[in-house]
């Protein structure tokens, strides 16, 4: 490397430490863009369950959720009382992010989005037993 170029990447480098620190100064903060204020704004949807009343175990469903920015959302399950459980992620298209989920267990199902490290509103699911399976399924 020539001397000229390594003073060319001194002055790059403290340009860009000048800057970083002027900007934490004035209480800003360097972030990708899309990601500055990510999260969910509203609660999971999963549409109507069949018997329109509970979700069916086994039974498959599109979980939707409106978000403000791009990027990964992941979605989230647990029961109360419980640790949560990862059901998977999706890229936002648009402000809307879907994946489909299968119900493994009865119960009341705790359900929400994450994006930009924010968590989004929760959604309460009643899980009953399903019958039958993926669309053709209905649960009592």
């Amino acid at each position: 490397m020539s001397k000229q170029q390594t003073v060319g990447r001194r002055r790059r480098t403290a340009l860009s430490g000048a800057l970083a620190m002027g900007l934490a100064t004035i209480g800003l903060t360097m972030v990708p863009p899309g990601s500055a204020g990510a999260v969910p704004v509203g609660k999971i949807d999963a549409g109507v369950p069949f018997s329109s009343v509970v979700y069916g175990t086994g039974c498959l469903y599109n979980l939707t959720v409106d978000v403000n920015a791009s990027g990964p959302v992941t979605f989230w399950e647990r029961k109360q009382g419980y640790p949560e459980r990862f059901i998977g992620a999706a890229r936002a298209d648009g402000a809307i992010a879907t994946i489909r989920w299968v119900p493994r267990r009865i119960g009341d199902r705790l359900l929400y989005a994450k994006q930009g490290g924010v968590q989004g509103p929760v959604a309460v699911m009643r899980v009953h037993q399903g019958y039958g399976s993926g669309w053709a399924c209905f649960a009592l």
